[in-house]
């Protein structure tokens, strides 16, 4: 992603997170999400312990991943589902975190209830049951990366 697709990325998370994630947090779980995923946020994140990537169908942004911390999957969302993109972003992510840190073994997430099935596909195992901080339900869950 570069410097200035902030905006447009934010509004492809803020519809998928409308959709499918919204309904299972009340106000606080939604407000306190958005004071994360917002441009200004997402920019101030900028950094080399950040990676943004974007996938694009047909010209138009279809899904948005970032890692921070150097290992934390910090968001996946993608608007056009069942075709690998969620895949693809996630294999591409971890290509640059692993350039960036040729001995990261795992990645991890907090992953919303929604997702916990598609984490699971990619890989993921859950590490501790679900739990609600700042009004988010979410499941700790991490991917062990095999030896490079």
């Amino acid at each position: 992603m570069r410097l200035g697709e902030e905006t447009a990325a934010c509004a492809l998370v803020k519809a998928v997170f409308d959709q499918y994630v919204a309904s299972d947090l009340g106000p606080e779980g939604i407000a306190e999400f958005f004071r994360f995923a917002n441009p200004q946020a997402m920019a101030a994140r900028s950094g080399p312990e950040q990676v943004l990537v974007v996938a694009l169908h047909a010209g138009q942004l279809a899904g948005v991943l970032e890692v921070r911390s150097g290992s934390h999957l910090a968001l996946l969302f993608v608007s056009l589902k069942g075709r690998g993109i969620a895949r693809e972003l996630l294999r591409m992510a971890i290509a640059e975190c692993r350039a960036r840190q040729p001995r990261l073994s795992a990645l991890t997430v907090n992953s919303s209830l929604y997702a916990q099935p598609i984490y699971q596909r990619l890989g993921f195992i859950a590490t501790a049951p679900a739990r609600t901080v700042n009004g988010i339900v979410h499941v700790p869950m991490a991917l062990t990366l095999a030896e490079a």
